[in-house]
Parts: structure tokens; sequence; C-alpha cells
């Protein structure tokens, strides 16, 4: 049995969000974190300074910050591309801005959580639209992709 995939012309946009612009933020956060572990003196292979260690040195918490977001960032980021990927094919352009706009509120919720100096990582609520953003994503795939496979 042969299957045929028909992307529509302006989907390499979509490929280029996706697989492009999603990934690097990714490897944004790694850096993010890689910076500041040294500073925070959190050892491999911890993955989080102690509570003692944040009441002794800012850096563990900003690093604690910077952790949790490239972690948040982890669970949400496969299910972006996925969903910008599949949406991609019925609303190319669509899912190409929705998807630029869940990787510029990755970056805000980034920056707010370890830069904005607001305690308990509160700062991250600026960048909190890519949640609807991914929302719509999820959306645009489940009612208008997949219902043109399953014929409603």
């Amino acid at each position: 049995m042969v299957t045929t995939l028909t992307v529509p012309d302006n989907y390499g946009a979509v490929i280029a969000v996706a697989l492009g612009a999603i990934p690097v933020m990714g490897f944004v956060h790694g850096n993010v974190v890689t910076s500041l572990r040294k500073h925070a003196k959190v050892p491999y292979p911890h993955n989080y300074a102690t509570v003692e260690q944040c009441k002794e040195n800012p850096k563990a918490e900003q690093f604690n910050c910077a952790q949790r977001a490239h972690s948040n960032f982890l669970e949400n980021a496969t299910q972006a591309m996925f969903f910008t990927l599949a949406a991609g094919l019925k609303y190319p352009q669509l899912a190409t801005g929705l998807g630029a706009a869940w990787t510029f509120f990755r970056a805000l919720f980034l920056y707010g959580y370890v830069y904005s100096g607001k305690p308990q990582g509160k700062g991250r609520y600026i960048g909190s639209w890519f949640w609807p953003v991914q929302g719509i994503l999820w959306g645009l795939t489940v009612f208008g992709v997949a219902k043109d496979l399953i014929s409603w």
C-alpha cells in the first residue's frame, strides 16, 4: 500500500519554525542553564540547587529557575512541533505564525523566569501566552486536520 502526503507549497516555512526555531530555542535554554551552573555551584549530576544553597547564593535560585524553564520547555516543545507540523498541512501560514508566536512567548517565559528578578520565578508570567497559542495549535490539528482524515 502506498500513501502519498501532499504538502502545501509554502510548507517550508512551517518546517523552518517547527524543526528549526523551536529546537534552537531549546538550545538557548540549555545554554542558559549551563552558563548559570558554575555560578550556582551545583555540581553534576545534580539538576537543582538545594533550598540551603538558594538561601546562601542568589545565583543558585536563578539556576533553579533556568533549569525549571528548560524542563518546562522540554515538556511542551514536542507537542508544539507536532501541532505546528500537523496544523501546517491545512493552514500553513497560520501554523507558521502561531509556531513563531509560541517560540517568541517561550523566549519571554525564559527571560522572565530567569532574569526578571521577581521572587520564585514569577517573572515567567510575561511569557505565559505560549499556553493559549499551544492550545490553538492543538485545536487546528484536531479540528482541522483530523476532521479531514476522519471525514466528519
